[in-house]
């Protein structure tokens, strides 16, 4: 009778330290594989590189988990899209928003934050004067043409007002180089700003945005992003502007005035907004592994919110997409 009891005991242990064991497997894969169907609170920001202790932001910023697409049918043919109630964290519309995408320029919000990372520490100040020291072109990306030449000169300011109004590309490698010394070493200063923010499937190899296989990021982190930019006070003064006017100087000395426009449509008067919304952070983006995207931190009465949308049929369509999310509110 008592071999019995034992061996009951020690079936009853071994089933005990089978079930625990199981039960961290289980734990772990869904940890190790963010994109599995798996609907617990572990937020897909968690890519299994990071301890939990560095993933705090990321899982105070949590407003919508794996795999979730809420009103997803009024995005259309969008590639992706997210509305979020900022201020009540609740997320209006979602769709695709934990796959990975191509950021386009709209990575130029992490380049901003970086440059005046380096303003706010007093490594440099928005009053520098850089001179150009490099031959930069991008023409065969699609990424414009350089009005800056070897030997021209800019403010910091002009460089980072431009780079967010205009959208220019030749600028943030301008201002990557005056900061970081080249294009790779700033590219590192991006990725571990986007790491301490909890952008954990993010990963920047340019400061424009231009499309490359290791250039992306998800709808989500560009929420997390464009949180972020939302709290440096000259990003919302550059994103209030419709128009911009600068002067910089040409390789030959003569000063050169240049008149620039936003590229948000909203801005620009080429679209509407519903009543009662204030856009107070904002950035496009348009390259053709990306479409058109548009991500805004917006404010409606007393609340804040945040759109991210990508659509790659045209612009007119991008735009209705994010009024019919921003009409959810009521």
């Amino acid at each position: 009778m008592r071999e019995i009891r034992d061996l009951f005991k020690s079936i009853i242990i071994l089933l005990a330290i089978c079930l625990v064991f199981a039960i961290f497997i289980k734990f772990n894969n869904n940890i190790d594989n963010p994109h599995s169907e798996d609907k617990s609170i572990i937020p897909v920001a968690f890519d299994g590189s990071l301890s939990y202790g560095e993933l705090d932001a990321a899982f105070d910023d949590v407003v919508i988990y794996r795999d979730n697409n809420i009103n997803s049918e009024l995005l259309g043919n969008c590639y992706y899209g997210l509305f979020v109630n900022e201020t009540d964290k609740y997320a209006y519309a979602s769709k695709n928003v934990f796959k990975r995408m191509y950021p386009a320029s709209m990575t130029k919000l992490m380049t901003a934050m970086v440059v005046l990372d380096k303003v706010n520490s007093k490594q440099i100040s928005l009053d520098d004067v850089v001179t150009v020291s490099n031959y930069y072109d991008l023409s065969a990306e699609g990424g414009g043409i350089n009005p800056l030449v070897i030997g021209s000169e800019i403010t910091v300011k002009d460089l980072l007002y431009t780079l967010l109004i205009q959208s220019n590309n030749y600028y943030a490698l301008i201002l990557a180089d005056y900061v970081a010394g080249s294009e790779s070493a700033f590219c590192d200063l991006m990725n571990e700003k986007a790491k301490s923010i909890g952008a954990t499937n993010t990963h920047f190899v340019n400061p424009h945005g231009l499309d490359d296989v290791d250039h992306y990021t998800t709808a989500y982190d560009m929420y997390l992003i464009i949180k972020e930019a939302e709290s440096y006070s000259v990003i919302n003064d550059i994103d209030s502007h419709e128009t911009y006017n600068y002067v910089y100087t040409n390789s030959s000395g003569v000063p050169i005035e240049a008149d620039i426009a936003a590229t948000n449509y909203f801005i620009a008067g080429l679209a509407k907004l519903p009543a009662n919304y204030e856009i107070k952070v904002w950035k496009t983006g348009t390259t053709d592994g990306a479409g058109n995207a548009l991500a805004m931190y917006l404010k409606k009465d007393d609340k804040e919110y945040v759109v991210v949308a990508s659509c790659g049929e045209s612009k007119p369509l991008l735009y209705d997409a994010i009024v019919t999310m921003l009409c959810l509110v009521n």
